[in-house]
This record gives structure tokens, C-alpha cells and sequence, in this order.
């Protein structure tokens, strides 16, 4: 297999993202070291660490003039840290936003946002990790499809327009969750699905986030320098 059919992608962890360029550009070289390979497709800041996650970002501009990494991505990014970083004079927008998306944590208005950005959108926990399966309203669609509800939910995923990235670590589970191309969900279908997040779910997301953008950091569990309030839909 040539490197170039391969893309290779992994992120930036909270600790380092607050320890600086320096510890940045080490965990680059040994990420680099593990994969035998001279650069990756994309790098990702994965949380929007408080003080910390713009200098972050411009170390990985630098990386990416220097043919390390050939995008950067962030995860986690709420509207409003995004818009921290162009205020901040960005020179290179981020390919990817990576957060999670379902049909049980759709956020509309920050999908719609990012997508007039540009900015691609990766959805993680795309299965809710099995949580939503007995869901009365995705059981009858999948049903209608003879279809299980994780192929269901990918379907959404790749119907809306979203990069979908379904885990597991079975094999079978793995060629079940690929199969979401020999069927196509109705429009009406689609309307259910979108419509299933709860205004409970937003608030979840919200104290959630508030918990993990100092995650494993000198600030881990404190709210210091955190934004108490994000486009949480």
C-alpha cells in the first residue's frame, strides 16, 4: 500500500495542548516515529482548552508550512470557540470540526454554522454507543427497512451529509455498521429522525462540556476560564 492512499489522522490531548508548542511538536514526532510515516493527513486539537487551545492551533499552522501535518482539525469546538480563533487571526481554517452527532444530539444551529464555514463535519458516537437501539420511532424504521437501528443511524449520518465513524471492536459489528449504502432512508424518515433530541439533551451536552475542556489539565475540575455559556443547539 503507497502512503498516499492511506489518511492517517490522530489529535492533540488536553495535557499537552496546555504544556505548549514545544510539548505539541514532541508529541507530533512521536506520534510521526509510531506510524513510520513522515506527516499526517490531519491533526486535531481535541478540546478547546481555556488559555490555551489558540496558541495551540497557530503551533499547528507552523506544523503544516513545515509539511508535517497536511490539515488541521479541532473537536469539540463550540460556535464560540471557533470564533475565538479567527478573531485571533488564523491563517488557516480548520478542515474539521469533529463533535458528536445523532439523531439524539442533533444541534442544528451549530451544524448549520459550521456548514456555511466550510468546515466539515465528523460525527463521533454516531450510535449513541448503543443507547438509543430500543428507541420506539428508530426500532419502526429499521423495521421498515429490515434494517438494525445502527445501520439506521449511520444512514442518517451519510444522508445528512456528515463523515460517519461508527466503533466497535467485533469484526461483525464492523461489516454491519459499513453496510448503510444499499438503502436509502424516505424523507419523511429522515424528519422523525431529526426531530428526536430532547431540550434535555442539549443541557447534558452543555455540563459535559463545561466538565472536559480542562479535562486532565492543571484545571481539571474546576470551571476556570471556561465558558459558561455556548450555542449548546
Amino acid at each position: 500500500i503507497q502512503r498516499e492512499e492511506l489518511f492517517l489522522c490522530s489529535k492533540v490531548w488536553t495535557t499537552t495542548i496546555e504544556r505548549g508548542p514545544a510539548a505539541i511538536r514532541a508529541q507530533l514526532e512521536r506520534t510521526l516515529a509510531d506510524l513510520g510515516t513522515e506527516y499526517l493527513d490531519l491533526y486535531l486539537i481535541h478540546w478547546p482548552v481555556p488559555g490555551h487551545h489558540v496558541e495551540a492551533y497557530k503551533t499547528l499552522e507552523g506544523l503544516v508550512s513545515e509539511g508535517k501535518i497536511k490539515n488541521i482539525g479541532v473537536s469539540n469546538y463550540a460556535v464560540e470557540d471557533y470564533q475565538e480563533l479567527k478573531d485571533a487571526g488564523i491563517a488557516i481554517l480548520p478542515a474539521v470540526n469533529q463533535i458528536e452527532i445523532n439523531p439524539f444530539l442533533h444541534r442544528k444551529n451549530t451544524i448549520e454554522f459550521f456548514q456555511k464555514e466550510g468546515v466539515v463535519l465528523q460525527s463521533y458516537r454516531s450510535l449513541r454507543d448503543g443507547k438509543a437501539f430500543e428507541d420506539p420511532a428508530l426500532k419502526s424504521i429499521a423495521e421498515a427497512h429490515d434494517k438494525s437501528p445502527a445501520q439506521i443511524l449511520g444512514r442518517w449520518c451519510v444522508q445528512k451529509g456528515y463523515v460517519y465513524t461508527p466503533k466497535s471492536v467485533k469484526k461483525e459489528r464492523m461489516i454491519e455498521n459499513a453496510k448503510v449504502f444499499d438503502f436509502e432512508l424516505t424523507e419523511e424518515e429522515m424528519v422523525t429522525l431529526d426531530n428526536l433530541t430532547d431540550d434535555g439533551a442539549y443541557e447534558t451536552f452543555q455540563a459535559l462540556y463545561r466538565k472536559c475542556v480542562n479535562r486532565d489539565t492543571s484545571k481539571d475540575g474546576t470551571m476556570d476560564g471556561v465558558k459558561m455559556e455556548i450555542t449548546a443547539d
